[in-house]
């Protein structure tokens, strides 16, 4: 009997050693969907599936030449993750060809006229009103659960502190107003890229892989995302 349970104390701790080995590719696959979905579903569900996925898979593993357990895992998490998708997915063909319009739109334009389109080129490219451009927007924003303002941390990188003073504390909370309403008003893509870079910390490959679109497209984002968030930043303490 003790040999028994030392088995099985042993196959539970590689079962736990793969899990917390893998736990980085369940978060790339998840935001990799999420990205591709067009945030019409919580990042938090995918992740919660993709886990459940990985827990499942490193359970039901069996070691087998040419067969390592990231690969077997990989397809268990994509599984469960695509069943989330399937399951709470609410677009219509029609929104989903809009969209792709829109995303296909913004790239012709941001290569021709060398800048972040404007909402004014974005409607006369897809030959609508400004009008009913923002009420596309709206539509494709419905399902959005997640902003920069509720995943805010501490931690992140991008408003770590050091020990403020009460008035620093004030000064910081208004930069924060400012900056989040500045965000607000990206267009979806670009704000995507600040998230993925600066809260989620992904890299610059991981975000193109994320968003389906080349390294130099992502940099190109990036920074017209930054220069934007500093222009609308700038002119509201001009007010």
């Amino acid at each position: 009997m003790l040999g028994l349970k030392t088995y099985r104390d042993t196959q539970e701790a590689a079962a736990d050693r793969r899990i917390e080995e893998n736990m980085d590719m369940v978060r790339r696959l998840a935001w990799h969907y999420f990205g591709r979905a067009g945030r019409f579903v919580e990042v938090e569900d995918l992740l919660q599936a993709g886990y459940y996925g990985l827990v499942d898979a490193s359970r039901r593993y069996t070691e087998q030449e040419g067969v390592p357990f990231a690969s077997y895992a990989a397809i268990r998490v994509r599984g469960a993750i695509v069943d989330v998708l399937r399951r709470n997915s609410n677009l219509c063909r029609a929104t989903i060809s809009m969209q792709s319009r829109i995303r296909d739109a913004e790239t012709r334009l941001s290569q021709r006229l060398q800048r972040a389109p404007e909402t004014e080129d974005l409607a006369a490219e897809l030959e609508m009103s400004p009008q009913d451009l923002a009420a596309w927007r709206a539509r494709l924003q419905a399902g959005q659960t997640s902003s920069l303002d509720e995943v805010y941390s501490d931690h992140s990188l991008l408003f770590e502190g050091h020990d403020p003073t009460p008035e620093d504390q004030t000064y910081a909370a208004e930069r924060r107003a400012i900056l989040f309403r500045a965000i607000g008003r990206l267009p979806d893509r670009e704000a995507l890229v600040l998230q993925l870079y600066y809260v989620e910390e992904l890299n610059g490959y991981e975000v193109a892989e994320i968003l389906g679109v080349t390294t130099g497209r992502v940099s190109q984002l990036k920074k017209a995302a930054l220069e934007r968030v500093r222009a609308l930043m700038a002119a509201e303490d001009a007010l």
